[in-house]
């Protein structure tokens, strides 16, 4: 990595730890599957979260490791010290259960600095036309999650979790057949949550079939999510072929609806890079979300085990600050702020340096 980074040097950093990965000790977990960004470890560098790929394969080779400093901890790139850091510590709402003996970390995870998350139903009704990219199927084989939250659960683990600090949710759900798409599990269990803990709430959902869905999120969330993920229509197909087939129309009625629901900057749309995408695509998609409201999320590709990615690479740093940078301009142009969202991801901000920059 340069010296003279197009960012600061903390960002920087950030992005080249995102791009390479890091070698940690025996006793710290990576998340195993899941919906976004996996098999990783979240640290923080002065106090800004990182989510930092550690158990795929390019990191178990990478130049940077983690080790103990004393009573803290300390980041190495090549065997010499770069920088001191924090690593985040398991919550104590891990070692409560349920009435049934399930572990609260099998309902909902910490996320970044001060959230938790879910996937409400762990399964998606697309098949073989699944994203390549998502890991859903691989968290719900492993064990370490229960193939469907119950409102009831994920409401006391909420509760607890407010009680160590953690202060929003994010529900995700893999899709499910109807014209819900899985929004109606998701609001029971976000429902579920307001009455029982005082946490700002973050819901993902595919474009529905009656948009009416989206007014009753509304009722009940701080922001949403309806990722894309990709702008490159020949990229979409191999890589999400389920999303390529619901079309751009839907997706862009569905953000204009919640737009209208909720407010400029309080939805966002996933763009990943790395999945062969043209540059001006993401552009395109930025130029095209902003105009509406909606916050384009840049993130790098995460290729987790068990996928058919999982040989993949993520996009080198160079790369990823180039597509930053060009999409934060437009971002600024449109008026649009990281800080305005509350909640989510775009609240969180661990798995992409995108909203470090957008500010």
């Amino acid at each position: 990595m340069s010296a003279e980074g197009t960012f600061s040097g903390g960002i920087d950093l950030k992005i080249d730890l995102q791009a390479r990965g890091v070698r940690i000790p025996d006793g710290l977990r990576s998340r195993v599957g899941g919906a976004g960004p996996a098999d990783g470890i979240t640290i923080f560098l002065d106090g800004v979260p990182a989510s930092v790929p550690s158990g795929a394969w390019y990191a178990c080779r990478s130049p940077y490791e983690i080790r103990h400093s004393g009573e803290s901890w300390e980041l190495l790139l090549d065997g010499v010290g770069v920088c001191g850091l924090d690593v985040a510590g398991e919550p104590e709402y891990y070692r409560e259960a349920t009435p049934d003996s399930i572990p609260y970390y099998k309902v909902a995870l910490r996320h970044g600095r001060d959230g938790i998350g879910s996937t409400v139903v762990q399964g998606c009704a697309h098949g073989d036309d699944s994203c390549r990219f998502c890991a859903i199927a691989v968290s719900a084989g492993s064990g370490e999650t229960v193939p469907r939250k119950s409102p009831e659960d994920l409401a006391r683990v909420a509760a607890a979790a407010r009680l160590e600090g953690y202060s929003h949710l994010v529900l995700t759900t893999g899709t499910t057949p109807g014209e819900d798409r899985g929004i109606e599990p998701l609001l029971r269990c976000a429902a579920a949550v307001k009455g029982a803990a005082d946490m700002k709430m973050h819901v993902q959902f595919e474009p529905p079939g009656d948009l009416e869905y989206i007014d009753r999120v509304a009722e009940v969330a701080d922001s949403v999510a309806i990722n894309i993920e990709s702008f490159d229509r020949e990229v979409l197909t191999v890589m999400a072929p389920g999303k390529a087939a619901t079309g751009l129309s839907r997706y862009r009625q569905a953000w204009e609806r919640s737009v209208e629901a909720l407010g400029e900057g309080h939805v966002t749309s996933f763009i990943i890079i790395g999945l062969g995408e043209s540059e001006e695509s993401v552009l395109e998609g930025c130029r095209l979300l902003t105009s509406m409201g909606v916050y384009p999320f840049l993130l790098p590709l995460r290729p987790l085990a068990g996928t058919p990615l999982e040989a993949w690479s993520p996009p080198g740093a160079e790369e990823m600050k180039g597509m930053y940078e060009k999409a934060a301009a437009i971002v600024a142009g449109s008026g649009l702020h990281a800080s305005t969202c509350d909640s989510g991801c775009v609240y969180c901000g661990a798995c992409t340096a995108f909203t470090d920059i957008t500010g």
